[in-house]
C-alpha cells in the first residue's frame, strides 16, 4: 500500500515522502497514530500544493535575507558607551548592543548572528562580520565613541 508520511519515520523517511508500507502496517501502526495517510490522488494533489506553497515561502525568504544582507554590507552602527578615566569601556561592546542599534536603523537582525572577531574594550572603529541564514554574510562598521 501506498502512504504519504505525514512526519519523519526513521526507517521509512522525511515527511510529504510517498512511500510502499505493507498494509498491515499502514493500517495498524501508521494510520492510527497519524504518522501517514493513503496516497490517494486527492491526498497527493493536496501534497504538490503544500510542496508549491513551501517552495514560494522559501524563495521569498531567501530573497529577503539576500536584500537584507545587501542593506547591511558596509553599513555604520556608532555606539555612545561611558569609559574609565583609562580610556577603557566599562563593559565590552557585545552582538546583542550593536543588533539593538541595527534594529533602531530599521534592520532586524539577531544577535547570535554578529560575530565580533575579539572584545571591544576601547572607542575606536572596528569592524564586524554579520551571519545571516541560508549563508549569506555582510560586514559592518562599529564605531564606538567615548560618552
Amino acid at each position: 500500500m501506498k502512504v504519504i508520511l505525514l512526519g519523519e519515520i526513521k526507517p521509512l523517511g522525511h515527511e510529504g515522502d510517498v512511500v510502499e508500507v505493507s498494509d498491515g502496517h499502514a493500517r495498524n501502526f501508521l494510520f492510527p497514530q497519524n504518522l501517514a495517510v493513503p496516497a490517494t490522488s486527492d491526498a497527493l494533489k493536496k501534497r504538490e500544493e503544500r510542496e508549491k506553497i513551501a517552495k514560494g515561502k522559501a524563495n521569498k525568504a531567501l530573497s529577503q535575507v539576500g536584500d537584507l544582507a545587501g542593506r547591511l554590507e558596509g553599513h555604520e552602527v556608532v555606539l555612545t558607551e561611558k569609559v574609565s578615566e583609562g580610556g577603557i569601556l566599562f563593559a565590552a561592546v557585545t552582538g546583542k548592543m550593536v543588533a539593538s542599534v541595527l534594529k533602531k536603523d530599521g534592520l532586524s537582525v539577531d544577535s547570535d548572528w554578529i560575530e565580533i572577531e575579539r572584545p571591544i574594550k576601547e572607542p575606536g572603529e572596528y569592524t564586524a562580520n554579520v551571519n545571516l541564514p541560508h549563508g549569506f554574510e555582510a560586514e559592518i562598521k562599529i564605531i564606538v565613541e567615548a560618552k
